[in-house]
Parts: structure tokens; C-alpha cells; sequence
């Protein structure tokens, strides 16, 4: 073999490493996500439009019981959001009239209808945030609490990481995350962390004890309250704050043009 094709193949086996190794930058170090009041300075705009929502049933093994109804998705939008409830895996996006940025540490807050007693009783999701409303990319969850939280437990907020509902207060958001991640999508340029315009909330299943909750993002089952079969089962979410602003959405200059991205 000659010099350049010794060099080529050197090159080739580098770039197939590359995903792997920064897919494992990310690790589980302790971390904590910052807890904001809603009158917080550094919440600079929030949600103004539900774009899509799908609520799940009131206990996922029992459907029978039917899907969770208590609010309205209209609700969550604005600085005084009230509860929404998605009930088990359901989920709701939202956009801005204001894009996010990926600017110096978080970038938005996500708000839950969280109280505490020794602990947090908290309702936990997913975070997935979109630049274009079809292509999203999940920020890296963590839970370190392994047993199996009753429907009126409370938990540590340290046990938890980027799983929104954690705190009585918001939980933010660094985009940058997705990035250590090694995120397809950002890598890709379909998600464009200096361009969102939708983000996702996803409740999580926490049915550690049969074996039916949702993973974090180091495949571990994420501990939430279950059962908890009622109206207002799931993450109660209340609204969604920009910190870090980017430009203007004015691609979002009609209902029509959103929701198009999700017709068939």
C-alpha cells in the first residue's frame, strides 16, 4: 500500500470514530439543570402557539380508564401559564414568535405544575426541541433515582437532569448539550441549535416496577410517580420561556404554513 492510500485509509477509519466518540462525551457527572421563578429577568419571551398535542391514556396498561383531559392546550401559552395534562407518553409543541439560540449556558426554561414536602412531587418530560417542526432532536436525560416513586411520592431534584418537571420553579435548557450528545440531527444541520422554532414536551412513563418506563439517554428506566390513573395524570406542563433569543420566526406567518408540517 502507497503513501496516500495508507493516508486515505487512516483518514476514512478516523471519520467513522467520529460519532461514536462524541456520542460519548456525554456522560452522567453529577449534574443538575438551574431552577428559574416564572418572574425571572432572564425569561425574555414565551410560547405564543400550540402547534400539535396528542394526550396519552390515564394509566397506559389500563385504557380502558381513558386518555387525561384536564386543561387546555391554550393554557400553557404566555408568562402565566396553567396546568395542561398529557397524560402517560403524551406530548405537546409549541412555537414563538421568537426563535431560540444556542447562546452562553441555558437557553430556555420549561415550567411544571410542581410542588414540594420533603422533596419535589414532580411530573417529569422529555425535552425535544426543532428548527423546522418535522426534524427533532431530544436533549440527553438523566435519572439517578432507581426505585419506583408511588403516585404521591416526592424525589430528589438532583436525582434528575434535562427531564423537565423536576423543580416547583422552571428547569432550563442548555442546547449546547445536544451537541457534547453528538446529536444526528444537529450534526446533520437538520436541527439548527441557532434557529429553533418549536419545542416538544414528552411525559415520561415512570413504571420502573414492571418494567414499562421510558429510558434516559443512558438507556436507564427514569423514575416517575405510577400510577397516577385521573383527568390530570402525567406531566402537568404550564408553559415554556425563551432565555437566549434568536430572530424573528417569520416563517410562522400563518396557521396554515405550521400545521402543514405535519399533514401527510
Amino acid at each position: 500500500m502507497n503513501k496516500w492510500k495508507r493516508t486515505l485509509s487512516i483518514v476514512f477509519a478516523a471519520s467513522l470514530l467520529l460519532p461514536a466518540l462524541a456520542f460519548a462525551q456525554f456522560a452522567d457527572n453529577g449534574q443538575v439543570n438551574n431552577e428559574y421563578a416564572r418572574d425571572n429577568s432572564q425569561l425574555s419571551f414565551w410560547a405564543t402557539s400550540v402547534v400539535d398535542y396528542s394526550r396519552g391514556y390515564q394509566d397506559y396498561q389500563l385504557t380502558d380508564l381513558g386518555y387525561a383531559s384536564f386543561g387546555l392546550e391554550d393554557d400553557i401559552l404566555g408568562s402565566a401559564g396553567t396546568p395542561f395534562s398529557l397524560g402517560d407518553g403524551g406530548y405537546v409543541t409549541v412555537t414563538f414568535a421568537q426563535e431560540i439560540s444556542n447562546g452562553d449556558g441555558d437557553d430556555f426554561a420549561v415550567f411544571e405544575n410542581g410542588f414540594a414536602w420533603e422533596g419535589v412531587y414532580m411530573e417529569l418530560g422529555f425535552v425535544e426541541v426543532s428548527s423546522d417542526g418535522s426534524n427533532f432532536s431530544r436533549l440527553p436525560a438523566l435519572c439517578r433515582h432507581t426505585e419506583q416513586p408511588g403516585a404521591w411520592d416526592t424525589s430528589d431534584s438532583a436525582d434528575f437532569y434535562n427531564l423537565a418537571g423536576n423543580f416547583v420553579g422552571g428547569t432550563g435548557f442548555d442546547l449546547a448539550d445536544l451537541i457534547t450528545a453528538g446529536d444526528a440531527n444537529v450534526a446533520s444541520g437538520l436541527v439548527d441549535l441557532d434557529h429553533i422554532a418549536f419545542v416538544r414536551v414528552v411525559d415520561v412513563i415512570g413504571d420502573v416496577a414492571n418494567g414499562g418506563a421510558t429510558q434516559d439517554f443512558m438507556g436507564r428506566a427514569v423514575a416517575d410517580p405510577y400510577p397516577t390513573a385521573s383527568e390530570s395524570c402525567g406531566m402537568d406542563i404550564t408553559g415554556v420561556a425563551g432565555i437566549n433569543a434568536g430572530t424573528v420566526a417569520t416563517e410562522q406567518a400563518s396557521w396554515g404554513s405550521v400545521k402543514s408540517l405535519y399533514r401527510n
